[in-house]
């Protein structure tokens, strides 16, 4: 069984590997989408709008999974930071001034 630093660590690669991927999703899906919305503005053509709801849904879940993998990743940044740096500056959390 793996201590909890272990697993700490193996969270936090997961959330960093997931967060990398989705964003680097959610950037190429965007140039597709604008250029499958131009299509159907230039030719109306009902396909080019199927194919872009599609994207845009596949967009949109990429942005909200990127948003929420990045909002617990900052989280975890911030609670090991602090923690690692305090022996090198003095600086204790708790201490009261």
């Amino acid at each position: 069984m793996p201590d909890a630093a272990s697993l700490a660590r193996i969270q936090f690669a997961f959330t960093v590997e997931l967060s990398h991927y989705l964003s680097d999703h959610f950037n190429r899906t965007r140039p597709l989408s604008g250029r499958l919305r131009g299509l159907w503005l230039k030719t109306r053509d009902a396909l080019y709008l199927q194919i872009y709801k599609f994207w845009l849904n596949v967009f949109a879940m990429a942005l909200a999974f990127g948003v929420v993998t990045g909002i617990v990743l900052s989280f975890e940044l911030a609670s090991a930071l602090p923690i690692r740096e305090a022996g090198r500056s003095g600086y204790r959390p708790n201490d009261r001034a």
